[in-house]
């Protein structure tokens, strides 16, 4: 009966699985625009503002990336923080 709650193939187990990959998404994105403005920060002002317009795009997509991930993992989040509430529930009332 638990393993149908909360082993493979559940609801919970699915969601818990999207945050998970929501969050390695989120970690990756998030490495590659610190990373672009780590190198935005040296000394070489006029080869990094070159490469930088060249990257600007880049930047803004994975900005975008950045937000559309970090709803989606609230969105996530919030759908197992109801299913969970649904089985509190369930288990109170018998």
């Amino acid at each position: 009966m638990i393993s149908g709650l909360f082993g493979p193939g559940s609801v919970t187990n699915t969601l818990r699985g999207g945050l998970e990959e929501a969050s390695a998404t989120h970690k990756v994105i998030a490495d590659r625009v610190a990373n672009a403005l780590q190198q935005s920060a040296s000394t070489d002002f006029a080869g990094q503002l070159n490469a930088k317009l060249g990257s600007e795009e880049d930047i803004e997509r994975d900005m975008t990336s950045l937000a559309d991930t970090q709803l989606r993992y609230d969105a996530t989040a919030k759908l197992l923080q109801s299913s969970y509430a649904e089985y509190r529930s369930a288990i109170r009332n018998g």
